[in-house]
């Protein structure tokens, strides 16, 4: 198995995590065929195997995709991002879009997401803040025009309430 690099892991050191050996373990072996992307009829007895010792981890992580853009997480994490307007506060998301998931010790990676049927990522809104007070200043050279314009990007916070792997 390759080394991964877990310098973007969200638990502990990263200095020290950098430096932990994972076994990648690609979608492609856990006996996924492209016709059964949403659930396998079964899986083998090595991909079994594989993911209960994932599952056998204290913590995991997860890099989920969000409208377009990647976040690593892990459990309790929070996620500021582009306010999504169809959200209300204490809403629950179940985020089924993620290229990897993995633990300390073991990494699932998917061609392009893995199957939702292995796990279950959860998050909640917690907030829509308002961000940073912008200054926009336009000015026209040699003349005494000058426009003065504000803007404030609006997030979404959520915060991550769940991440487990299905028993198989």
């Amino acid at each position: 198995m390759s080394a991964v690099g877990l310098g973007r892991m969200a638990f502990g050191a990263r200095a020290a995590l950098a430096q932990i050996t994972a076994r990648a373990l690609h979608s492609s072996q856990l006996a996924m065929s492209a016709a059964a992307t949403t659930a396998p009829a079964k899986w083998s007895e090595g991909s079994i195997d594989l993911v209960n010792r994932l599952r056998d981890q204290q913590k995991y992580y997860a890099t989920v995709v969000i409208k377009g853009r990647p976040f690593t997480v892990t459990q309790n994490d929070i996620i500021v991002m582009d306010r999504i307007k169809e959200l209300e506060l204490g809403d629950s998301l179940a985020l089924n879009q993620v290229t990897e998931l993995g633990s300390r010790d073991y990494t699932i990676k998917g061609q392009p997401f893995i199957d939702s049927s292995l796990f279950k990522v959860e998050a909640t809104v917690i907030e829509h803040p308002d961000g940073k007070l912008f200054t926009v200043t336009k000015k026209k050279r040699r003349t005494a025009h000058q426009k003065i314009t504000y803007h404030r990007n609006r997030h979404t916070m959520l915060r991550v309430s769940a991440i487990d792997v299905a028993k198989l």
